[in-house]
């Protein structure tokens, strides 16, 4: 089993009264799962982009999704998907290889 680490990062909508540079600072939650090589090419497909363009599948790159805004808050939510560094080693090259099916398969 390959352990991931989920991202979800919460940005609050800018309101009329923010300045034109607004950045808020988001809140994020982070969650771990334990993943199947096939789980985890697919889980792969819900995210859209890869951190390093062409992907090389290393630990250090990670797939992210578009952004999206919440309907009732307006709030901007953004979905990331990173190896876990706690893997043993030899797990390294699954998340090579889904990521460089990803970037193939598109």
């Amino acid at each position: 089993m390959i352990r991931v680490s989920f991202v979800e990062t919460t940005y609050p909508a800018p309101t009329d009264a923010d300045e034109a540079d607004y950045c808020p600072d988001g809140d994020s939650q982070v969650r771990e799962e334990e993943l199947t090589f096939g789980e985890l090419v697919c889980r792969m497909y819900e995210y859209t982009h890869t951190s390093a363009s062409p992907a090389q599948g290393t630990t250090r790159e990670w797939v992210s999704a578009e952004t999206e805004q919440d309907y009732r808050t307006g709030d901007f939510i953004e979905r990331s998907m990173h190896y876990h560094h706690e893997n043993h080693p030899r797990y390294a090259k699954y998340w090579r290889i889904a990521m460089l099916h990803k970037t193939w398969r598109g």
